[in-house]
């Protein structure tokens, strides 16, 4: 039922939370685990394009590949089949995207991932994909 899983993660612990709850999916299902980091370059794409822009857009990259690496080993840990996709944009919409475009079964997503004044300007990232996606979306609430 669920063979390819896709698991939304931003590097938090709710994000390795919801990345231990796709594997265990996966396990149960035989499905191949993919995960998803959405660098949100979309709230700096106003500023002027100097080397600062670049500086925070490396930064945001580089967090990326790290909360990658995290499912990533996780997944070989329990004998998964993994994918991973790093990708620039607004994640809620990115995310969406990426499942359908790649016919996922199912996508994870912790409820709490980034705190204090980004989830105040963008609202929360799992509500939104839950709000639109025709994809099932099991979310994963902090403990």
């Amino acid at each position: 039922m669920f063979e390819k899983i896709l698991v939304a993660t931003d590097g938090s612990e709710h994000g390795t939370r919801a990345a231990k709850v796709a594997i265990e999916l996966g396990k149960i299902s035989g499905g191949t685990v993919s995960v998803i980091y959405v660098a949100d370059t979309n709230r700096t794409s106003h500023l002027p394009d100097d080397m600062l822009l670049f500086s925070i857009r490396e930064l945001l990259l580089k967090e990326g590949k790290e909360a990658v690496k995290q499912v990533e080993k996780l997944a070989k840990d329990a004998g998964l089949k993994f994918e991973s996709t790093i990708i620039e944009g607004n994640p809620g919409s990115e995310i969406i995207s990426y499942a359908e475009k790649s016919g996922m079964n199912i996508i994870v997503i912790g409820t709490v991932g980034r705190t204090g004044l980004d989830k105040f300007l963008l609202g929360s990232v799992a509500e939104k994909v839950v709000r639109n996606s025709k994809i099932p979306v099991l979310t994963v609430p902090k403990e």
